[in-house]
């Protein structure tokens, strides 16, 4: 079981965070898995992952940052002797460097996707309430590290 976890976690660590919004605004990031715990259970395993990511935005409106920090949290759910997993989602939160929040809830997607969805925001962010973005992986570059690119949906 701890090989499969391995191989899934490598597989799914970059995909952990991602973010964007309405009209282009979508961007790249790096993710940084810091913290990792596996919870076992008779019939399968969870796994959570924390990452700290950083979004650069391809093209931010005016008065928006180039850049924001993130947090991220994952959890897959793995089913014993299953190579893939059963379901796994992600919660990202920011606070960007004016002080405006944003809140994104994903879903990991059979095509090895993230689809992303802003669930709650103040200031500028409150127009992107709603917004999609779809996340993958372009570099692995281990287990614990990763770039992504994000693009809008709606």
């Amino acid at each position: 079981m701890k090989k499969l976890l391995a191989a899934l976690l490598l597989a799914l660590a970059p995909t952990i965070s991602l973010a964007g919004g309405h009209s282009g605004l979508g961007g790249h990031g790096t993710g940084v898995t810091v913290d990792r715990h596996v919870m076992e259970g008779t019939s399968g395993a969870l796994v959570r992952n924390v990452g700290k990511d950083v979004w650069i935005w391809d093209n931010p409106p005016e008065g928006f940052p180039a850049a924001s920090a993130a947090e991220c949290t994952q959890y897959i759910a793995l089913a014993t002797g299953q190579q893939q997993p059963v379901g796994a989602t992600v919660t990202c939160r920011v606070v960007d460097p004016d002080g405006d929040v944003f809140l994104n809830n994903g879903t990991f997607q059979p095509n090895g996707t993230v689809l992303l969805t802003n669930v709650a925001a103040t200031g500028k962010w409150a127009a992107y309430v709603g917004a999609q973005w779809e996340g993958k992986t372009d570099i692995q570059v281990d287990s614990m590290t990763s770039t992504y690119s994000f693009t809008p949906v709606n």
